[in-house]
């Protein structure tokens, strides 16, 4: 159940309203919270939206407070739901009233987020209303607490790898959300912080261009106010990474499972090394069809024109440089076929993924980072 204010706004149908809106949601927020609205609301045309997703009783005259406020609206789960469901109840309710606005500016409600910093953001999606603008955050300083310096660093490095993207704040929630392209990012999976990692994902794979710029880095109380629960929320962001690599690991179950079918099969029937030779090459045939289908439709859903000819190329140079190597490997160490198989294509995936990414299925949209 969703509650809303009375004190709503809503567009004039006869008045156009360009300038972003922005979308707080807020989780039992204390005094910075009304602090932060009413430096959001000094400005010219300024809209806010607040989405009270379940907030504990004391919180509650934060919010009566901001009720009061004019042109800010208060939206209310019954219940907690998670930071992506708060965005995407934001999302929902911009879409129906702010017809003419260019987008929406995300920020979080604990002080994080300077006035300065969500009007800079709000600027450049102005000046770039098709592109999702990200207000990025330094983690360099003594003052970040470790955890989140390691966790920042650890995720931005594995997205590098998965999509190419150099992001250098894959969890910033000060973001600016072009309404051209909100149905789509409304419409993904994720219902807490993983939501925001999808968000980014869905960018590179739709092709719209993701900007940044350099914000104020703060930490109150080390971080102290944030509700991200460093278990379970850190394995909802990393299964995000896992499902958008699950072509891959299932491709080379099938290709492994190929692999030692035809070891099983055929070594009373040839050579140590035409059998591993042509293990591997069977194993790439059946696993090439499965990892090709795969990644076109669910990974990179990408309608690259040749893609099919890109993608069996590598294929080929693949297969050859694998069971080469495996059988190679294997004659010098007198056996050992099925762990050299695992070995050589755990270094080939790297290399496999990153050409699939920025040849085969390639648009080459993204240029805007």
């Amino acid at each position: 159940m969703i509650e809303r204010s009375s004190q709503e706004s809503t567009a004039d149908p006869n008045k156009a309203v360009t300038a972003p809106v922005v979308l707080i949601p807020a989780l039992s927020p204390d005094s910075r919270l009304v602090e932060l609205a009413r430096k959001v609301l000094a400005g010219e045309s300024a809209r806010l939206i607040v989405v009270d997703d379940g907030s504990d009783a004391p919180s509650g005259t934060v919010f009566d407070e901001l009720k009061t406020m004019p042109s800010c609206t208060v939206l209310r789960h019954d219940e907690n739901k998670g930071k992506g469901r708060a965005l995407k109840t934001g999302m929902e309710f911009f879409l129906a009233n702010f017809p003419d606005s260019v987008g929406v500016v995300t920020a979080d409600c604990d002080g994080q987020h300077t006035p300065v910093d969500i009007q800079a953001v709000a600027d450049e999606l102005s000046a770039h209303p098709d592109d999702l603008i990200l207000g990025v955050r330094d983690f360099s300083g003594a003052e970040i607490p470790p955890k989140s310096r390691f966790g920042n660093n650890l995720t931005k490095r594995i997205f590098r790898l998965l999509t190419g993207l150099d992001v250098t704040d894959t969890q910033t929630g000060l973001r600016g959300i072009p309404a051209s392209q909100m149905k789509l990012l409304h419409a993904l999976d994720g219902e807490r912080f993983e939501y925001e990692l999808n968000m980014l994902l869905a960018c590179k794979q739709h092709g719209v261009a993701v900007r940044q710029i350099r914000i104020a880095t703060i930490y109150l109380e080390n971080n102290s106010g944030t509700h991200f629960n460093p278990l379970t929320d850190s394995i909802r962001v990393y299964l995000v990474f896992l499902k958008f690599i699950s072509s891959s690991l299932i491709s080379f179950l099938v290709d492994y499972g190929s692999f030692l079918l035809w070891l099983a099969v055929f070594s009373s029937l040839m050579t140590p090394v035409a059998v591993v030779f042509w293990a591997g090459i069977v194993s790439r045939v059946v696993s090439s069809a499965v990892n090709y289908t795969i990644n076109r439709k669910v990974v990179f859903k990408s309608d690259a024109k040749y893609s099919p000819v890109k993608y069996y190329i590598l294929a080929a140079v693949l297969m050859v440089i694998s069971s080469a190597s495996v059988a190679g490997l294997s004659t010098i160490a007198g056996g050992g076929a099925p762990l050299f198989k695992i070995l050589v294509d755990s270094l080939l995936f790297i290399a496999s993924f990153t050409v699939q990414r920025e040849w085969v299925f390639s648009t080459k949209k993204n240029t805007n980072l």
